[in-house]
């Protein structure tokens, strides 16, 4: 069953909340998405590891509700 955006978008920013948020549905079904994070969470992380946050926030929803999401994190600069 695809996730709405509404849905993932507040999922995201519920634990990151300082986090500036691009959410794309990519094709427009509710199951690809793109998304764009940059905060200061990720300071001093790998990519790896900033991904990994990512994805414990949207593990219920990975490889079921969510078929396809890429993930672009970014630093925030104060």
């Amino acid at each position: 069953m695809p996730i709405d955006h509404n849905t993932l978008y507040s999922a995201i920013k519920s634990n990151f909340p300082n986090a500036d948020l691009e959410l794309t549905d990519t094709v427009g079904d509710n199951n690809h998405y793109e998304l764009k994070i940059t905060t200061e969470e990720f300071s001093g992380l790998s990519k790896i590891e900033q991904h990994r946050l990512v994805h414990k926030v949207l593990k219920e929803w990975l490889g079921a509700d969510l078929h396809a999401l890429s993930i672009k994190t970014y630093i925030k600069k104060e």
